[in-house]
């Protein structure tokens, strides 16, 4: 999970739009109010979050032209910790997007549908970890396809393979999250 904040560094008054790694807790405290649309939401691709914060930059700037507008990625790790700043411009912007593309290729995804998976994955208590998915609707589709071969239906109809695998993914999720 990414962060865009526009940032007034203290204690020098720099002025960065800053790509933070970890979601809004994440950011540094310097956040200025969202002013641009992207600031302040998360967002589970950082190529995503990468392009906002240089449309970002570049309105800032525009509105801002006697300012030094830099911009720039990192991880707080919850504490406050100014990131530097590079200055914007065509290699700044190509540096910020191979860095997202690497992000990228590391995020964990969703083994059925393939989205980034945000927050706590879900998981089959019958397969354990090897399977993780965005949320309870990918894995009940993908274990479907597991339980019926392609092209079989449900004979009966009732369902019960259904209503059971969902009691048990929604055990699994809560006992994930009480660790």
């Amino acid at each position: 999970m990414w962060t865009v904040t526009r940032q007034s560094q203290w204690p020098d008054g720099g002025q960065v739009v800053e790509i933070s790694e970890g979601g809004i807790d994440y950011t540094n405290p310097g956040a200025l109010a969202a002013r641009y649309p992207g600031e302040m939401e998360e967002y589970a691709d950082p190529r995503e979050a990468v392009d906002a914060a240089i449309r970002i930059a570049e309105a800032w700037k525009a509105d801002a032209p006697d300012k030094d507008i830099l911009i720039d990625h990192g991880a707080t790790g919850g504490m406050t910790m100014p990131f530097d700043g590079m200055e914007l411009g065509e290699e700044t912007s190509r540096e910020l997007r191979e860095w997202a593309e690497g992000r990228w290729e590391e995020v964990a995804k969703c083994d059925q549908c393939g989205e980034a998976i945000s927050g706590n994955a879900t998981t089959l208590i019958d397969y354990g970890d090897d399977w993780q998915f965005c949320g309870e609707h990918c894995a009940e589709r993908w274990w479907e396809a597991q339980q019926e071969p392609e092209g079989e239906v449900d004979e009966d109809g009732d369902g019960a393979g259904e209503r059971a695998f969902y009691y048990a993914s929604r055990y699994h999720a809560a006992s994930r999250l009480a660790e």
